[in-house]
C-alpha cells in the first residue's frame, strides 16, 4: 500500500490528484493548504468523468442544460442532465469554490428541491427526505423525554416551545416544534423566523440560515445562503432543515457555527453519515437516545 496514492495519481483519480502542488493556486502551493478531502462522509466526494466525456464535451452538457430550465414539463430530461453532468459540476464546485451566485448562474436546475436530493443521493447514497424524517420520527419519542427533564432556565425554553403546539398537531407540527427544542437543548438559536419587513436586513448577512416571513396571509419558508435566497416556498420547516443539509452537501459547505451541533445531529444521528466521530455533547446525545 506504500505507494498506492501514486498509482491512484496516475490513473488521473480526481480525488488524489485535486491535491497536488502543481494543480494549486501559487497563493496555496503548502502541502497542509487547503486540502481537498471528504469532511462529512461523502462516498463521491470528487468523482472521474464518465467514460469518452471530458470537460469540454460536459460543459457542452451544462450549456444545454441552461436551455432546458427554461422550458416548462421538463423535469426529467433535466434529471438526466444533472445526473449526466455531475462529476464536472463536483469538479467546478470543489476545486474552484465559486461563490453561490457564480453556482446559482451556471447551474440554476441545482436550486431546486427536488434536484438537490438527487444530487444528495449521488454524493453519499443516501435517501435525503425519507430517512431525515423517519429517523427524526424513531428519535422522537426520547428527545421529548430528555426536553421533559431538562430543569432551570433551558427546561422553562423548552416548556415553552412544546406548549406552543395544539390539542391535536399535525405531523409537520410535531417535527418542527422537535426540531425548535432540540436547537434549545444544543444551546444553539432558534431566530429564524423574522417579520417580512425586517427579513431582507437580517438575511443579507446570514452565512447559512432558514427563514420564515409572514406576509399577511401568507408565509414564506425558504433558506438563505451567503446572503442569497436559495430556496423558497419549501411549506414546512423540517422539510427546510433537510434540505439545508442537502445544500451543505451540494454546495459543499461548511456548517456555520452558530448551528454547527444541529446540523450535526442532522447529518451523523438521524443521516447517519459519519456517525462514530461524535463531539461529547452529541456523543451523550446519542447515549440518551439509544438508553
Amino acid at each position: 500500500m506504500a505507494n498506492y496514492r501514486t498509482k491512484l495519481r496516475g490513473y488521473g483519480v480526481p480525488e488524489v490528484m485535486c491535491n497536488a502542488l502543481k494543480r494549486k493556486r501559487p497563493a496555496d502551493q503548502k502541502s497542509a493548504k487547503n486540502v481537498k478531502k471528504p469532511r462529512k462522509a461523502e462516498l463521491n466526494y470528487l468523482p472521474p468523468y464518465p467514460a469518452g466525456e471530458d470537460e469540454e464535451s460536459q460543459e457542452q452538457e451544462r450549456i444545454q442544460l441552461l436551455s432546458e430550465v427554461m422550458k416548462r414539463d421538463n423535469n426529467k430530461l433535466i434529471k438526466d442532465k444533472m445526473a449526466k453532468t455531475f462529476a464536472h459540476r463536483r469538479n467546478e464546485i470543489i476545486n474552484q469554490s465559486p461563490s453561490i451566485e457564480d453556482i446559482k448562474a451556471r447551474w440554476p436546475a441545482l436550486f431546486e428541491a427536488s434536484h438537490i436530493q438527487d444530487e444528495f443521493q449521488r454524493i453519499t447514497m443516501v435517501q435525503l427526505d425519507s430517512k431525515f424524517m423517519s429517523k427524526l420520527d424513531e428519535h422522537t419519542p426520547r428527545l421529548l423525554k430528555c426536553f421533559h427533564s431538562k430543569g432551570g432556565s433551558m427546561g422553562l425554553q423548552l416548556q415553552a416551545i412544546l406548549l406552543m403546539a395544539p390539542s391535536n398537531p399535525s405531523i409537520d407540527m410535531s417535527r418542527g416544534l422537535v426540531i425548535r427544542c432540540l436547537m434549545v437543548y444544543l444551546g444553539e438559536s432558534t431566530d429564524h423566523d423574522p417579520d417580512e419587513d425586517n427579513v431582507s436586513q437580517d438575511l443579507a448577512a446570514a452565512s447559512m440560515t432558514i427563514y420564515r416571513a409572514k406576509n399577511n396571509a401568507t408565509e414564506d419558508i425558504g433558506i438563505v445562503v451567503e446572503g442569497i435566497k436559495v430556496l423558497t416556498a419549501l411549506g414546512t420547516f423540517p422539510r427546510a432543515c433537510s434540505l439545508l443539509i442537502g445544500l451543505a452537501y451540494a454546495l459543499n459547505l461548511a456548517y456555520p457555527k452558530e448551528i454547527r451541533q444541529t446540523l450535526e445531529v442532522f447529518q451523523k444521528l438521524f443521516l447517519e453519515l459519519d456517525c462514530s466521530k461524535l463531539s461529547p455533547k452529541l456523543n451523550t446525545l446519542k447515549n440518551k437516545l439509544l438508553a
